[in-house]
Parts: structure tokens; sequence; C-alpha cells
């Protein structure tokens, strides 16, 4: 095992690390208290080859590993928890045709994903619940050239915001998790349309949708793979994708920590900074600890995901493991700033609220332990 960085790494982490500092730093604090979606860093991230960094050139993505891709939505994060979401809800949505889909509907539809020209989204939640995927009530019957889409989906990140949205849906309903397939739908398509915007707690730039099918008919063309491999595929997604909600965590824990000890230098109590009495430095110390061990282990997940195969219990470890000493590490970050910590006009108060979505999406804390012991009891 390698524990050096590549050139490339240290290369990509200190571009993003700039872009992060420079242009989504300064805007994170507005956009959460205006509830607004940021599509110029869209547009920067997809100029910046950040759309599709790990997505093979052939694709129209830079050809990075995936260690590379989990250090850019770490530094991402770092500077904007919203901006690093918009970016793994993306990644969710290209990652099901990267897998699964045919070479013309890599070129239509994957190509400009990676290249940063257009933006996806991931469809797959619904109102009566997201980790019970075999409820899903959407269902897509064929009509001869097409399919007809009816039903609603919930807390899609991108939603309105996406050129595309892969979408599950119920071909056939006797089947339970065997009867969903896999469509690309094209926002703009008649028989699509929105409801309200969520209100969230935090990453709220991070705008989510709901999504409502009525009569929404797309080509037959645009099913991925065969009818009825929908939720293998969805669940090969997710995996991969929970290594990216890592990455997020791992972010927001160094944000946290740079601003709790960049404070307790600044911050005098007694004659001399808060920096210097040993209580503060032990919290800053487990701090420091649980981000290592939450890093080392997401890179270590993210270098398996390039060796193809089911990740599904190193993925649950990593965002089981960073989602939750995330926690731990933003609630002693509130805590070293004091009465301060609780004031909007601190950071630390906003990664407080952003922080708490980590332990849900992409599987609750139970479920990747259900997760995780399936495997350690076969």
């Amino acid at each position: 095992m390698n524990f050096a960085y590549t050139e490339e790494q240290v290369s990509v982490r200190n571009m993003v690390r700039d872009y992060a500092k420079d242009v989504l730093a300064p805007r994170a604090k507005e956009l959460d208290e205006k509830n607004e979606f940021p599509i110029e860093h869209v547009k920067t991230m997809g100029e910046l080859g950040l759309l599709g960094i790990a997505y093979p050139e052939e694709y129209g993505g830079v050809g990075a590993d995936s260690v590379t891709e989990a250090i850019a939505v770490e530094e991402i994060t770092h500077g904007c928890a919203a901006t690093g979401s918009i970016l793994t809800a993306h990644y969710l949505g290209i990652d099901g045709l990267f897998l699964a889909a045919t070479a013309e509907q890599k070129k239509k539809f994957l190509f400009p994903g990676c290249t940063g020209e257009k933006l996806f989204a991931f469809g797959l939640t619904e109102p009566i619940g997201g980790t019970d995927v075999g409820s899903m009530k959407t269902t897509a019957v064929r009509e001869g050239d097409e399919y007809v889409l009816n039903g609603m989906k919930h807390f899609i990140t991108n939603g309105r915001y996406a050129d595309f949205i892969v979408v599950y849906a119920k071909t056939d309903t006797s089947k339970g998790n065997k009867g969903i397939s896999a469509f690309i739908v094209e926002n703009g398509v008649e028989g699509l349309s929105f409801g309200a915007e969520d209100d969230k707690m935090g990453i709220r730039g991070a705008r989510t949708d709901e999504l409502i099918f009525e009569n929404c008919r797309i080509p037959k063309e645009n099913l991925i793979g065969n009818e009825g491999d929908g939720f293998k595929l969805a669940m090969q997604v997710v995996d991969r994708g929970r290594i990216g909600i890592a990455a997020m965590a791992v972010g927001l824990s160094q944000a946290a920590l740079d601003a709790a000890v960049q404070y307790a230098k600044e911050r005098p109590a007694f004659g001399k900074p808060i920096a210097e009495y040993q209580g503060l430095q032990w919290m800053m110390a487990e701090m420091k600890a649980e981000l290592e061990v939450s890093r080392m282990y997401t890179y270590y997940a993210a270098s398996l995901k390039d060796r193809g195969g089911r990740i599904s219990e190193e993925a649950a470890i990593a965002k089981l493991i960073t989602s939750e000493a995330s926690q731990r590490i933003v609630h002693k970050a509130v805590q070293i700033h004091g009465g301060y910590g609780y004031m909007k006009e601190f950071p630390v108060e906003r990664f407080y609220r952003d922080q708490r979505i980590l332990e849900i999406f992409e599987g609750t804390s139970q479920i990747q332990k259900i997760v995780i012991a399936s495997h350690l009891l076969k």
C-alpha cells in the first residue's frame, strides 16, 4: 500500500483549494441565507474539469483516479458544503450512465455531463421513503416507442437545475425490487413538473426538489440497461456515492477544525489565548485524530472503487465513521467558540447545520450498520 500522494493529486488539491478559498467560501454564507442555488459555481466547476474528474477522457472526463475525486470533493466542501453536495449529486446521476449505458447514450448524455456542459440529478427517493427503495410508487409503462412515467420523487438535489435526471421507476409492479428500471429524463420534457423547493436546515444552497411525473413520455432509447436492472444499478451507484459523502464529511471536519484553531489562537481569556489551555488543546487533538482517521479510510475506500467489483462494506464503513466523526468535530468547534459559536456571524454555526445531513442522506448511520453487519455475519 502506498500512502504517498501522486503529483497529480497534490496539484489537484492545490488548485481546488485555491478555487474553494477564492470563489466558494466568500459566497457560502450568502447562499445559506438566501437559500440560493449557485449556478455560477456549477459553471466554474465545469470549466475546471471537476464535473467529470474521475471519468475516462473518452467520455469527456479528466481521467483521474477516485482518490483524486475524493480530494476534490473534500476541498470543495471545505469552501462550501452546499456546493459539495451539488457536485456529489451530479456524480450520482452520471455514475449510472458510466456503469450501464450504451455507447450511444454515453455519447449523448454522459459526455456533456463529464465535460461540464450539463448538470445531472439522481432521482431515486420518494416521499414514502428513501431507504425502502422497493416501496417506490413511480411507474414506467411501455407504450410503443416510448415509456410513460407517472409518480413523484422527493429530496432530489439539483432537481429543477439539472439538465438530465436519472430516474428509477417500476416497469413491473409485481416483481418488487426486480421490477425497477432506470431512465434518462431530460429536463423540460412534457409531463415533468416540480413542486415547491425544500426549506432545509443546512446545505441550503444545494436546492432539493419534488419531481412530479404526469404521463411523462420519454423515448424507449432512454432506458438504461434492461428492464429490471434498476435496483442493482441504484445500489451500485449508492455504494460509490457514499464515498463522496465521506469526502464531504472530511472537508467539513477540516473546515471546522481550521476555524476552531484560528479562533483559539486569537481569543484571550484570563490573560492568554485560550489555545494555551490544556483542556482546549486536548479537544483540538481529538478533533485532529478523528479527522485524519476519517480521511485515510475515505481514500482507502476510494482506491478500492477503482479496482472494480462491489465495495458495499467499505463504502458503508467510510460513510459511517466519517459522518459521525464530523458530528463530534463540528460540535467541539462550536464549543471552542463558546457563545460566539452559536451566532450566525461565525461559520461554525453554519457548519453545525450543514453537518447534520451527512448522517442521513445516502443511507442513514443505522443503514450503514445494517450493511456492515450483513457482511460481518455472512
